[in-house]
């Protein structure tokens, strides 16, 4: 059995991919999306563009991984402690904290206004948005499984969950806090029955 050699050319430095999608975050909460070039994000960076390309195939791949990665940072996976509806406060707090305490509000914010004038953007955003929505299902389908979860499905729950956020940060300006997790968790999410 022959041995694997490794691929030709340096290795792919995760570091250069940080500071690469760092350089993306900023770049979109400074100048909106339609000012965003892969080669002011290499500049940024700190890196050549053939690098960013070796990455990424273009400008909308790039704005996509920055906004994953971003979200997954903040919440990488799915908590699972003994009761579901604390673990969806968890995670609907550090998206909260996430949109209204970094960059990244500002940057969806614009986005959101983007869209309707990029396809390819939209269509990259929206698949961003189904991956990430998953976090909230796999926490929702074990309150289903013990028949806590208060709507009808867990996709009409993970839209009870998000409506209200996006519309007080896109639309309105109201407060999102942490408050405003546990009301919304408890909506969806019956409390444990006392034993």
């Amino acid at each position: 059995m022959s041995e694997r050699r490794p691929a030709p050319g340096r290795p792919r430095s995760d570091e250069a991919s940080a500071r690469i999608l760092r350089a993306t975050v900023e770049l979109l909460a400074e100048s909106g999306a339609a000012n965003v070039s892969v080669d002011a994000v290499a500049g940024r960076a700190g890196v050549s563009r053939p690098t960013v390309y070796r990455r990424w195939k273009d400008r909308t791949e790039l704005i996509a991984a920055a906004v994953r990665d971003a979200f997954a940072q903040t919440n990488p996976e799915a908590p699972h402690t003994v009761d579901p509806l604390a673990d969806l406060v968890t995670v609907l707090s550090n998206t909260m904290r996430l949109l209204t305490g970094t960059e990244l509000g500002r940057v969806i914010a614009g986005l959101v206004s983007e869209l309707p004038r990029s396809p390819e953007l939209a269509t990259a955003l929206r698949e961003v948005e189904r991956e990430r929505r998953e976090v909230l299902r796999q926490v929702l389908r074990r309150a289903e499984e013990r028949n806590r979860l208060r709507p009808a499905d867990v996709e009409l729950a993970v839209d009870l969950l998000l409506g209200p956020v996006y519309f007080r940060l896109l639309i309105t300006g109201d407060p999102v806090s942490r408050e405003l997790a546990t009301e919304l968790a408890e909506l969806v999410v019956a409390p444990p029955s006392p034993d």
